[in-house]
């Protein structure tokens, strides 16, 4: 339907499909924003609804995927916390939204150990704004009584993978590494060093078009994490 279109963007999608026939289109090049597709919502629903009669129930148009922005509030006073966990998201609607005109659509504790806030004086909350009123919360909004610091707030775990050092436990926004740790040799630069200068093609590894892992003896293959001869993001590596 792209290409009857004459649509210029990427046609390659990802379409799933669940138990109750509902259908999303994920954008495998995500170098073009979603949005990007919206002028085509309504042809590729007719399309789907032409290949797949569905009777008197046919395919709504398809909408945009809500993305909403995570956003942390610090340094809230235990004063004000509510009684109940589950009534946290009704609580501060409203006073975020007398305070800034936004408004959130989900909330939830930084640290999910009520007992743990109950020991301090503050505690810290996440919560879920829409994109275009992000410029609004940052970097502080003024919130009961006093201004409390806003920022992007970053989901990892133990298992989550930095891709700017290549340690786990945070994301590339929140690592406070200095310089850029090469996955493929672990020394102070990026994976785009490894692209050998020599345009000539004698290189068997063709390491001069693109990185290639253990090219040459000038670059050995190193992580640092374990010291091993392989990249990064290896999956057979036992550490």
């Amino acid at each position: 339907m792209l290409r009857e279109e004459n649509c210029s963007l990427p046609h390659p999608l990802k379409a799933i499909v669940n138990n109750r026939g509902s259908v999303t289109l994920i954008v495998v090049d995500t170098s073009g924003p979603a949005t990007s597709y919206a002028p085509y919502f309504e042809a590729l629903t007719t399309k789907l609804n032409q290949l797949f009669p569905v009777e008197s129930n046919p395919w709504l148009p398809f909408r945009l995927a809500p993305t909403p922005v995570q956003l942390a509030i610090d340094s809230l006073p235990v004063d004000y916390m509510p009684l109940q966990d589950e009534d946290l998201s009704s609580y501060l609607s409203d006073s975020i939204l007398n305070s800034t005109g936004v408004t959130i659509s989900a909330a939830r504790f930084l640290n999910p150990n009520r007992q743990s806030h109950m020991e301090k004086y503050a505690y810290s909350v996440v919560v879920n704004v829409e994109p275009d009123s992000v410029q609004t919360m940052l970097p502080s909004i003024y919130l009961f009584g006093n201004s409390r610091t806003v920022e992007r707030a970053y989901s990892s775990s133990p298992l989550t993978q930095c891709q700017k050092c290549w340690k786990y436990g945070h994301v590339k926004p929140l690592c406070k590494a200095e310089s850029p740790t090469c996955q493929l040799c672990s020394l102070q630069h990026t994976k785009a060093n490894h692209r050998c200068p020599n345009p000539s093609l004698a290189c068997p590894s063709r390491g001069n078009l693109k990185a290639i892992l253990g090219c040459c003896l000038t670059s050995p293959a190193r992580w640092s994490n374990c010291g091993k001869a392989h990249s990064a993001r290896s999956q057979d590596c036992p550490e």
